[in-house]
């Protein structure tokens, strides 16, 4: 319909009302009656109000979702309708009985401003029919302010006579095309007002608050400023979590108001519900159950001021901002660190930062965009198939991306099922219909993330940001009635959705160069590695989408001169003043499957300079380059001046670009943009289509087979036993262990207080004391402290017994005890006769105390082994064996050492070991010393042994890292660990000078568990 025609419409509507309702007494005329007539209004002005990608309406809430919602006191109180184009709101209209009168009532004006002003909407509207109001929601409201206060009051009799301010403001054509924003634009009223902004103004002043209070209640956080800023950012996600998910209904209803009125405190009721009831309830990335945050310590005072600013008199709708909003807002902090400075912390903008004063986000529709240019699933048919889609963001930031990405992929899914009935009745757990609308429950949701999204960042806080933005995503969703029908209210609904998200640096390998202060630095990367299911099945990412860095390669040379030069030699790309970006789309393109896109956003500056030549020479030889749009408009990025464009790279091109030159200003490339299709066409574009030349010119992968090895390998070099001087031993063997083994010892001027197997308080002599190792949380390397203490009635480190008449000179304290226990420890154990009833009745091996040794686990899942010398230890008797060598020097105990951790020595070793329950095997000596060991090459100065005890000392020294990192950290360390575990495996490899056949016949095997994955338990 054209203006007039509505206007005649709406002139026939009123007088309809006027005849009918208007008639009936105010208190009889119910909001839902209002409501039937709201909805005539609306479609005057051509919305759909069936359509959901139009029109969201909040309806009654009935049966078990509405029972639910009442269970956890769900206020409900968004507005009727929110105005959308797709997934964009654009405003909100709340109706009202005929009773309240919308102009002067305080309450309905604060409603609706604050859920306008949430949302980044220009105003938003109340009416009862009777009347429209429209309020100005560009400015923070509050609870006092007028009721009128910068409202438009239109009465249902003045409706034609001001139809041409109804139309400006509800013309569904109008809106969708940002008309209000253009009414609206007045850049006196912005600035500090809009919500991000004043969000992130209150973020960053908690977050500084949080910081500086975890500094002074935890001594060890004091020199780790990498923990403090995991740590105080992983509280205000938590927190900021459940409380978007409190005004989704999905959590009780000022459930962190609760944490702080309770007897415990805040923090302690908020820890407790982290560690116990939101894990079970979402797990995944946002309540990973992690020690060091469970025992941190804060004030409740700081955490209590914070949440006083989540709620009523604060404006913050958290229902209603959308999850790219939240991820803007925590984007800004991706440039600030957080430095100690004495006793406070403070803000400094980080140093990749300083030149752009602090970072920026990529606006909303230029992302959609480019993953709508980028993305092309049309063609999937299936849920299987789409779910078979993985797609990259190798710089994720906030993870506006990947959200963007995840909204594609929930979109096909949805069409997928709704348009095959077959694909509908084999994935029923993936929807449930709500009405006529199908809605895809959690497991869908999760599907689509743990199959499709992948993100990689070298910047901690931005991994924690992209969690938190996945997780919101997920939670994501307006229609309350159907929480309960798609999962919401489940157990861990987000499990294992932050799995493929990695800290690291996508433009480095792992370099065996590297020392573990670099590793921390760079954070070195292998891809290939680290998502090897990708590059296996597909041979790469299908698809790759983001914005990489602009940071020009020349600042690297003065800020980390050994990345710098690792770059200058990796990449060909590398040269000049190229910015980062050119170096991620080389690395880009080596990571895309042989059909796959890439597609990106970039300054363009090097499209045309001579440093830009080896990159466009790349994707020019390579056909790469399939679709470009420059744009004019230099402010698309807030605050900053850019010269932009987005860039889309193929593999298997043909030399044929598709090419688009966008002259308008950023407010119609917004608009544009936002009213585009799902394949990224929108009005007015038309791609030319350009022949480009080859040039550098200015312009884009069992036992039968391993015995047979194992025998062919002991014929050539020998085995372990047969290694001169080496001896495999076990521990000793105490009378009773119960009575003799002591646990938790402590030590005060020569006495020693420990527990006995009864977990009775016993006090002896130290001297009688040694110290005792246990196959407890072993894993390669350790460096093992004493897991008990073994009353040892001998002299010395040997076999020559100490009679009991004389312990109680010498020992009157340990005397007393085994006296006390004579009855019980004869009735228990054989103890032998007279005045040596008190000694072992199988003394062996206990002249080893404090000889060097290599100690090896007698029950594990893989051959396992570490080295200890000058450091006086006794093994357990009944699970831990242990080496020997004669005339051979720390070099050489550490190479063997090396050769019994690795993969072709735990293999051959598994191949005869005696297996247990729970992939379990048994190594002792019968199964040890018939391993392969070529003896030949493990020989004093001999090349192999001073590369393998180089290995043992940088495995020891990262895994030292390992454990001491934060969680974050830890993925840091990991992956450097791994990279050191296949050094050593291939050069063990080379060492039993295996053919390559051979190697993959172990590899194909490989390891029971991983050696990482040990350490673990060692926490």
């Amino acid at each position: 319909m054209n203006r007039e025609e509505i206007k005649i419409r709406l002139q026939a509507l009123v007088e309809r009302y006027n005849q009918t309702t208007r008639l009936e007494a105010k208190e009889n005329v119910s909001e839902e009656t209002i409501r039937t007539w709201l909805n005539e209004f609306l479609c005057l002005f051509g919305w759909d109000v069936q359509n959901t990608h139009e029109v969201l309406q909040e309806r009654c809430l009935r049966g078990v979702a509405g029972e639910r919602l009442r269970e956890i006191r769900s206020p409900h109180r968004k507005p009727d309708y929110i105005l959308v184009n797709g997934t964009n709101i654009k405003t909100f209209l709340d109706a009202k009985a005929p009773t309240v009168d919308i102009i002067n009532d305080p309450q309905a004006a604060y409603q609706i401003r604050s859920y306008g002003w949430s949302a980044q909407v220009p105003c938003a509207f109340v009416s009862n029919f009777e009347s429209f109001v429209i309020f100005d929601t560009r400015m923070s409201p509050t609870p006092d302010m007028p009721a009128n206060y910068g409202a438009k009051y239109i009465s249902i009799d003045d409706y034609l006579e001001n139809f041409d301010i109804l139309y400006d403001h509800l013309s569904h054509g109008l809106i969708c095309n940002n008309h209000l924003y253009q009414l609206y634009e007045t850049t006196a009223i912005e600035g500090d007002n809009r919500v991000d902004d004043h969000f992130s103004a209150v973020l960053s002043d908690f977050r500084l608050k949080i910081a500086t209070n975890l500094l002074n209640n935890n001594a060890e956080l004091r020199n780790d400023a990498d923990a403090l800023n995991y740590y105080t950012q992983v509280i205000l996600d938590r927190i900021v979590f459940i409380r978007v998910c409190e005004s989704k209904g999905i959590e009780e209803q000022e459930k962190l108001k609760s944490f702080c009125n309770s007897q415990e405190g805040f923090w302690e009721s908020f820890k407790n519900s982290c560690y116990f009831e939101f894990y079970d309830h979402y797990d995944g990335p946002m309540f990973t159950r992690d020690t060091k945050f469970h025992g941190l310590n804060i004030d409740d005072d700081v955490l209590t001021e914070f949440i006083q600013h989540l709620y009523y008199p604060y404006p913050y709708c958290f229902d209603v901002i959308p999850v790219k909003v939240i991820a803007k807002i925590y984007e800004e902090f991706l440039g600030i660190n957080l430095v100690v400075r004495g006793n406070n912390v403070v803000a400094e903008t980080k140093e990749e930062y300083i030149k752009t004063n602090g970072a920026v986000s990529t606006p909303e529709h230029i992302v959609d965009m480019i993953c709508r240019q980028t993305i092309k699933i049309a063609e999937c048919q299936s849920v299987a198939e789409l779910l078979g889609t993985e797609i990259l963001d190798p710089c994720c930031g906030s993870g506006v991306f990947l959200i963007a990405c995840y909204e594609i992929l929930a979109k096909r899914m949805s069409d997928i099922l709704c348009q095959n009935p077959v694909e509908m009745q084999k994935n029923q757990d993936l929807f449930c219909l709500q009405g006529d609308e199908l809605m895809l429950t959690m497991e869908a949701r999760r599907s689509i993330v743990k199959n499709c999204l992948y993100g990689i960042d070298c910047d901690a806080a931005a991994i924690e940001v992209t969690k938190m933005s996945i997780a919101l995503k997920i939670v994501d969703g307006n229609n309350q009635l159907a929480w309960e029908n798609i999962g919401a209210f489940g157990e861990r609904i987000l499990r294992e959705i932050s799995d493929n998200i990695r800290l690291g640096n996508t433009l480095v390998d792992f370099d065996a160069t590297f020392n573990g202060e670099q590793i921390a630095t760079i954070k070195p990367l292998n891809i290939r590695d680290e998502f090897a299911s990708v590059f296996q099945e597909h041979g790469g990412f299908r698809y790759i989408v983001g914005n990489p860095p602009y940071v020009e390669t020349k600042h690297y040379k003065a800020a980390n001169s050994i990345i710098h030069e690792y770059l200058t030699n990796k990449y060909a790309t590398f040269e000049g003043k190229a910015d980062l970006s050119v170096l991620f789309i080389e690395r880009c393109l080596s990571l895309l499957a042989p059909n796959g896109r890439f597609g990106l956003i970039v300054q363009r500056r090097w499209f045309k300079t001579n440093y830009g030549r080896m990159a466009r020479q790349m994707i020019t030889h390579g056909h790469y380059l399939s679709q470009l749009i420059d744009f004019k408009a230099t402010d698309i990025f807030s605050g900053r001046i850019t010269y932009v464009s987005i860039l889309v790279l193929a593999q298997g091109g043909d030399a044929k670009l598709q090419y688009y030159y966008m002259p308008a200003t950023a407010d119609v490339i917004r608009t544009k943009f936002e009213n585009a299709d799902a394949n990224g066409s929108f009005e007015g574009c038309q791609f030319q289509e350009i022949d480009y030349d080859e040039n550098d010119a200015p312009w884009a992968f069992e036992s039968f087979a391993i015995q047979s090895l194992k025998k062919k390998l002991q014929e050539k070099w020998g085995t372990l036993g047969q290694y001169p001087g080496l001896q495999v031993k076990d521990g000793i063997q105490v009378l009773w262990k119960k009575i003799y083994h002591l646990l938790n010892v402590n030590f005060h001027d020569g006495i020693a207080t420990g527990k006995n197997g009864f977990g009775e308080t016993v006090t002896v002599e130290e001297d009688i004391l040694r110290a005792v190792i246990y196959n407890k949380v072993f894993y390669p390397f350790k460096k093992v402290e004493p897991n008990a203490y073994c009353i040892f009635p001998y002299n010395g480190a040997s076999a020559d017994p100490i009679k009991f008449d004389e312990l109680k000179n010498r020992y009157p304290l340990a005397y007393q005890y085994l006296r006390k226990n004579e009855t019980r420890i004869k009735e228990a154990v054989r103890c032998r006769d007279g005045v040596m009833w008190h000694t072992f009745t199988r003394e062996h091996n206990q002249s080893t105390y404090n000889v060097d040794k290599i100690i090896i686990p007698m029950t594990a899942k893989d051959t396992i082994a570490t080295y200890i010398s000058n450091r006086g230890l006794y093994m357990d008797n009944a699970n831990v064996w242990f080496i020997t060598l004669a005339d051979v020097d720390s070099k050489v105990m550490k190479a063997i050492t090396c050769t019994i951790n690795s993969t072709i020595f735990s293999v051959l070793g598994k191949a005869d070991a005696n297996p247990q329950t729970g992939e379990y095997y048994k190594f002792n000596k019968q199964f040890l010393t018939p391993i392969p060991l070529p003896a030949a090459r493990l020989r004093p100065e001999s090349e192999d042994v001073q590369r393998l005890s180089t290995m043992f000392d940088e495995i020891s020294e990262l895994q030292d890292r390992y454990l001491s990192a934060t969680q974050n950290q830890k993925e840091i360390f990991k992956r450097a660990l791994k990279e050191k575990w296949t050094a050593l495996d291939n050069a063990c490899f080379d060492l039993y000078e295996v053919t390559d056949s051979e190697k993959a016949q172990i590899q194909a095997i490989g390891r029971t568990i991983s050696r990482i994955d040990l350490l673990n338990g060692a926490e």
